[in-house]
């Protein structure tokens, strides 16, 4: 199919009509425009002829998912649907912003976070979107490196391509995109769902975090991967490159390096969720793949146990074991720790508690921060503290056993002894003993 003339008018389903300004870029479905539609600058994604085996079923989940609406912002959600041009259509979204870059670039090195922090914030809000879709009944279809658009300097993350999402168990004809696929959809056991979405989604956290596939290790090693070659390699004989009980397909020194130096440095809880997700167990029963709750908690913890040394590098703190930094070697600063109920946070500026670790609450409101570490200086002393970020007061009690009040934006020390009540969760203030693990 020929591209769209610049200047072509695209009339829409509700009455507008979109101006062709230039090609944006192009793909397997179709091609994106940029169009001025209601008097703004948005996307048009325009569908190639015979792009679908069923147009009619597929235009008609896309007219549902416009009634519907996004579940959250970072949906780049269909909001248009255009008639019928040349046999073919397409829908109008709004445009990524210009600071946002695709997963996929962040994967080939070509853009950095500037912090592991802001790679696991990225983490968090692709959890977070994916919760919310599945919790509205949702499931995506085709999660891949292409669909996600990332601001490195903040983390946060917009979704497009949502023209497949459909209702869970509703087949549009979507498989997915190799490499990302479940295995099960691979082999053509199952069509995509929910669980397969969970394993794709568990692929794009290990690559934004390890930068590598979590399938492909030293089997990938050949000169061409023929289709026979990535069935078993994604489907039938899938293996974890970290699977601590198969090593057959682990990961080469050479090749595969980035992996296993971040992997080393990892903490042991965020280790164990990876594993799970592709253990033998999970990769041929959907059914036992973490949820994206369980995600959640694993990174807003994780997040909490990153510590910068004053040399800059960061390293990984976890539960108030000792750790050094592996560039200068100094031991990590963390005087204080806060204790929950199942594991320790290091107290150091910047540390968060989110609402989804001191209480039951819904997906959207899960990652509300209601704690933050914050330091004052006071002629030559650093005096940090924990400031109530939430909407509602906290009761603390003191080292000396007083209570008190802290009401919403007031701060209390971190001391040892100090104690608080946020939500429904106990926090305990104490000095940091890394001999505690040892």
């Amino acid at each position: 199919m020929a591209q769209l003339a610049i200047g072509t008018r695209i009339e829409t389903l509700t009455g507008n009509v979109a101006h062709v300004l230039r090609l944006l870029g192009s793909g397997g479905q179709g091609d994106v425009y940029l169009v001025n539609y209601a008097g703004k600058n948005m996307a048009l994604k325009w569908y190639k002829r015979n792009a679908f085996a069923e147009p009619t079923l597929f235009a008609n989940n896309l007219r549902s998912n416009i009634r519907a609406g996004a579940p959250t912002p970072e949906f780049l959600w269909p909001l248009d649907l255009t008639k019928q041009k040349d046999g073919t259509f397409g829908y109008i979204m709004e445009l990524r912003p210009p600071a946002y870059y695709e997963a996929s670039e962040f994967f080939l090195h070509h853009v950095y976070f500037p912090s592991f922090k802001r790679a696991v914030d990225a983490c968090l809000s692709i959890v977070t979107a994916f919760r919310v879709l599945h919790n509205a009944g949702y499931c995506y279809q085709d999660i891949n490196g292409g669909n996600f658009f990332i601001e490195p300097r903040t983390g946060k993350v917009l979704i497009c391509d949502n023209d497949n999402v459909a209702i869970n168990g509703t087949e549009t004809g979507v498989l997915g995109t190799p490499r990302f696929m479940a295995p099960e959809v691979v082999t053509g056991d199952a069509m995509p769902n929910v669980q397969s979405d969970r394993h794709s989604m568990a692929v794009l956290l290990f690559m934004l975090l390890c930068m590598n596939h979590p399938l492909e290790g030293k089997r990938s090693l050949v000169p061409a991967l023929d289709a026979s070659m990535q069935r078993k390699l994604y489907g039938t004989d899938a293996l974890f490159i970290m699977d601590p009980d198969n090593r057959a397909n682990e990961p080469d020194r050479k090749v595969h390096h980035n992996a296993l130096a971040v992997w080393a440095c990892l903490p042991q809880h965020l280790r164990d969720m990876f594993c799970r997700s592709f253990s033998q167990t999970a990769l041929s029963n959907p059914n036992r793949r973490p949820s994206e709750a369980e995600w959640m908690f694993e990174l807003v913890r994780f997040r909490s146990e990153i510590v910068r040394c004053s040399c800059g590098n960061e390293m990984f703190v976890e539960d108030g074991a000792r750790s050094f930094c592996e560039r200068c070697g100094k031991p990590a600063n963390v005087p204080f720790v806060l204790e929950l109920p199942s594991y320790k946070l290091p107290g150091v500026v910047d540390t968060r508690l989110y609402r989804c670790q001191t209480c039951v609450c819904a997906a959207d409101v899960a990652l509300d921060p209601i704690a933050l570490v914050t330091a004052s200086q006071r002629g030559n002393q650093r005096r940090l503290g924990i400031r109530n970020v939430s909407e509602g007061p906290w009761s603390a009690t003191t080292s000396k056993g007083d209570n008190r009040t802290v009401d919403p934006g007031a701060v209390i020390p971190l001391r040892d002894g100090i104690s608080f009540i946020a939500n429904d969760q106990t926090i305990r203030i104490a000095t940091h003993n890394p001999n505690d693990k040892e």
